[in-house]
């Protein structure tokens, strides 16, 4: 009985001593950056990689939307910082694969008393090992999944800050225009007036939209240096130091693809559902490590040496804490409320992923019928209005201020347009991101739908 009890204290210090880590997972930065290029078609710098361009992007010949993602992914300082989140959850992960040390003491003779030499291993930590290490690789996998997931936003982010870039250029286009036939307009007045054709106070009104016009593209004027500074801090850049132009580098889809394939996708996808799948494991795992810590058990060598008689003697046994008061019911209590916590937030996030996708689904099919609309319908029908306003001004029918009329409001309705564009650009990013991969066609998000609900 002794030898055997021996032999099983011996194969734990052992096993103790270099037990190596008995836990791994493949969620490091080279998986992020690889999932993002499936997701988004662009990957993340090296750690060591400095603050340049990204390879592949030209920038000689303007930005567009592609491009801010790739450089954004690349470049930010904010995402890199994120990414470091990944280290140290595989320090952690370090930690927990590795049980605590043995602790040594030694006493020394004096006289006629016997000196002593004591060697205990904490058998309780090779016991949660494994619940440690499961904890841990799950953490892993949740931080890879919400790294994952920042990437996307960041994605998104670029996206729309380069909309709202372009957005502002067309804007200040057409708001100068259209201050400059308010100034036309009330130049004109003011001649009618001087003539008696008019009302004296007519040109102070006519003024006074020239002023509200002159203004309004200041206004759209200082909105492209707030959304240029936007931009160059979401791709890494120096806002007072960076001058691009800009261009779209793809076209608006047709329509929105159907709402069944968009939530088959972005069930399997999203990788922030899929990392609060993830907590649930986690919890699970921490609860088993206070489930192990109920009881407190280390194995101990007890050496003791006789410096008159030079005789040595050895005791081997164990040390157990007797869970008589205490049971960690706190420990437990706590991790037990951790794993139904982590369960609801599973399912506020699949209640939330679903919301988002509808919402922003129904925004793009919005937008595209609007855009559609003016395109067809409004714009059409004020280009006929401005050009029989200039026929009937060559024919002496109307005065030219009929003219800068139509031409004011065929400019309002291009500027709705530019916004319709932009709107319609916002919420294909958005859903992009709700999705969570890329949408190039509606039959592309379709095979993608398939291809979830097989997996």
């Amino acid at each position: 009985m002794v030898i055997s009890f021996r032999s099983i204290v011996c194969v734990a210090l052992i096993v103790s001593s270099a037990l190596p880590s008995c836990a791994s997972t493949n969620r490091n930065r080279a998986w992020v950056s690889r999932s993002l290029s499936k997701r988004t078609g662009f990957s993340i710098a090296k750690r060591d990689a400095g603050y340049r361009i990204p390879k592949g992007v030209q920038l000689s010949d303007g930005l567009d939307e592609n491009e801010a993602v790739a450089i954004a992914l690349y470049r930010s300082p904010r995402y890199r910082a994120e990414l470091e989140k990944l280290g140290i959850a595989h320090g952690d992960l370090e930690d927990a694969s590795r049980i605590d040390n043995p602790r040594f003491g030694i006493l020394g003779p004096v006289g006629v008393i016997a000196g002593w030499a004591t060697l205990a291993a904490p058998l309780d930590s090779l016991i949660q090992m494994p619940s440690r290490t499961e904890a841990a690789s799950r953490e892993i996998e949740r931080v890879a999944e919400a790294l994952l997931q920042s990437g996307l936003d960041l994605a998104r982010d670029a996206r729309l800050a380069h909309i709202e870039r372009m957005l502002a250029e067309k804007r200040l286009t057409i708001r100068q225009e259209l201050a400059s036939t308010a100034a036309d307009i009330a130049r004109i007045v003011e001649l009618r007036a001087a003539a008696g054709d008019v009302s004296p106070a007519d040109p102070l009104s006519a003024h006074a939209e020239a002023a509200i016009a002159e203004d309004t593209a200041a206004v759209a004027k200082r909105d492209i240096a707030i959304s240029a500074a936007r931009l160059a801090t979401i791709l890494g850049f120096d806002p007072d130091r960076v001058s691009l132009k800009m261009h779209f580098g793809s076209s608006l889809p047709k329509s929105a693809p159907p709402l069944e394939d968009l939530l088959a996708i972005a069930r399997k996808a999203r990788p922030d559902l899929l990392a609060a799948k993830l907590n649930i494991e986690a919890a699970a795992a921490r609860a088993g490590i206070e489930r192990a810590r109920i009881v407190s058990i280390s194995a101990q060598i007890d050496g003791q040496w006789n410096a008159q008689n030079n005789k040595v003697g050895t005791r081997i046994g164990a040390n157990l804490m007797l869970p008589i008061f205490n049971q960690n019911q706190g420990g437990r209590e706590r991790a037990d409320a951790g794993i139904e916590q982590a369960r609801h937030e599973y399912i506020a996030a699949r209640q939330r992923v679903i919301s988002e996708v509808i919402v922003s689904n129904s925004a793009l099919k919005q937008a595209l019928a609007s855009l559609e609309r003016y395109r067809v319908e409004v714009l059409p029908a004020l280009e006929q209005n401005l050009h029989a306003a200039k026929l009937s001004y060559e024919l002496g029918d109307q005065p030219y201020l009929v003219v800068l009329d139509a031409l004011r409001r065929l400019g309002e309705a291009r500027i709705r347009e530019v916004e319709l564009v932009a709107e319609a650009r916002r919420a294909h990013a958005e859903l992009e991101r709700t999705v969570g991969a890329r949408l190039k066609s509606n039959k592309a998000a379709a095979s993608m739908a398939k291809e979830t609900s097989t997996s």
